[in-house]
């Protein structure tokens, strides 16, 4: 156990506390344990965490390896070796107040040599929730409205009750636990995992006559319809959650939650970042020269603007506050931009175009623009 930094092994700082180095060995057990790590070298490394761990969360071994470099202090010899969990003679996380169950829920390893019983059965192992999506106006994210969504989830069997049938037992496979245990041997010593009791599916129980309508499960899949309200200002993609409307749950007597993804269908022209809008409006030219107030609709109400004189070809003009609400914020809007578009006549009639040549002949230009506008309105 010489010669190496523990510390960096397990990326903590030389002070590192206890529970800063528990947690980082069970970050780094989560990396690069065998049976999920694909890196290569992954088998090494676990064996060197695990003898990092085994040195600087004992008080005794971390004093010498601190003093001494090394875990047996400076005449180098001895060590407990490294084991792999569970066997004889190795590192326990365990002694050192490490859950392992901690380490291994993320891929399907059980405790070791400990029945979590019903902890692990269909109550949490049966998904009861239910996800849809909506699509919505960019009225209804401006108002508020309510909307319907449709979708299917699972609901308490009226003919069972939601118990599945007649003669329900303990299951003789798990013993109720929902779970199974079972014993591997790897390079690194025994390991015990668990995986969803086949007899019973997880449910820790068996049902001598299943019930015709559910077939056992306890519920039956159905249409629903919920009405929700939008919140006003929900940005597209969003995913809200209404709790109690998702799948029931035999087990815990009780309904999941239902996600629903919310999706822009009409955008009325729009352009959207966040709670600002973005839109354009045409304008003729006199009214980019001269300037104008120019109205248009705007959420069910008649909007105003000034379009200052002289105004531009693509010029913005923002209009504070009337964008969309800002979700969560009551009364707090964004902006609207709007980018001019100026409209240049293709067809003149004769007084138009003798209004037109005699304002050019007001500009102060050569000779020879004067000609090329005379014959170009000839």
């Amino acid at each position: 156990m010489a010669n190496k930094d523990y510390y960096k092994v397990l990326e903590v700082d030389k002070g590192a506390s206890k529970e800063d180095i528990k947690k980082a060995y069970k970050k780094m057990a989560r990396k690069y344990h065998p049976d999920v790590s694909k890196e290569e070298g992954a088998e090494a490394k676990f064996k060197e965490i695990n003898e990092a761990a085994e040195v600087l969360l004992d008080d005794e071994k971390r004093q010498r390896y601190d003093t001494y470099g090394s875990a047996d202090g400076p005449s180098g010899f001895g060590g407990g070796g490294f084991g792999g969990f569970g066997s004889s003679g190795g590192f326990d996380p365990r002694d050192f107040g490490i859950n392992i169950d901690d380490i291994f829920e993320g891929f399907g390893f059980g405790g070791f040599g400990s029945n979590r019983g019903s902890s692990r059965s269909s109550s949490r192992q049966r998904d009861t929730r239910e996800s849809t999506q909506v699509y919505v106006t960019l009225d209804d994210v401006y108002f508020g409205n309510k909307v319907d969504v449709t979708y299917q989830r699972d609901v308490e069997c009226d003919s069972c009750k939601g118990t599945g049938g007649e003669g329900v037992e303990t299951c003789s496979t798990c013993s109720g636990s929902g779970v199974v245990i079972e014993m591997q041997r790897t390079m690194l010593g025994a390991m015990r995992t668990q995986r969803v009791c086949p007899t019973c599916n997880g449910s820790g129980k068996t049902i001598k006559h299943k019930c015709s309508k559910c077939s056992g499960r306890g519920t039956v899949r159905e249409k629903t319809t919920q009405t929700i309200t939008i919140p006003k200002g929900v940005e597209h993609g969003v995913t809200l959650r209404v709790s109690g409307k998702g799948s029931y749950n035999p087990d815990t007597k009780s309904y999941g939650d239902l996600y629903v993804s919310m999706l822009y269908r009409d955008t009325k022209g729009f352009e959207i970042d966040g709670a600002d809008l973005y839109k354009q409006e045409e304008i003729n030219f006199v009214q980019a020269i001269l300037g104008d107030e120019i109205e248009f609709e705007h959420f069910k109400k008649t909007l105003s603007m000034k379009i200052p004189a002289g105004t531009q070809a693509g010029t913005t003009l923002r209009l504070k506050g009337k964008g969309l609400p800002v979700m969560g914020r009551d009364g707090v809007f964004g902006d609207l931009y709007v980018k001019v578009k100026v409209i240049i006549p293709t067809k003149l009639s004769t007084k138009q175009k003798e209004i037109l040549l005699e304002y050019a002949q007001t500009m102060k230009e050569d000779k020879g623009f004067m000609s090329r506008m005379k014959k170009f309105f000839s």
